[in-house]
């Protein structure tokens, strides 16, 4: 679950700042982006809540390896 919850966060994090760039681009407010980073950081959040040591640059590719087949 921990890993999922850490993969799901970085993807959305890095979603926001795509989304960001865009929305700065098109000078708009970066709304979308803004709530695509609390749901990241979130879901980070709730990913070290889980399972404490959980979260870190380092465990991001081992969690690709259990995760994604």
């Amino acid at each position: 679950m921990s890993d999922f919850l850490l993969l799901l966060g970085v993807a959305l994090c890095a979603l926001s700042l795509v989304a960001a760039i865009v929305s700065v681009l098109m000078t708009r407010a970066p709304r979308g982006a803004a709530i695509l980073l609390v749901a990241g950081i979130l879901s980070l959040a709730l990913a070290a809540w889980v399972e404490p040591g959980s979260v870190g640059f380092d465990r991001i590719p081992q969690a690709m390896d259990r995760v994604l087949p």
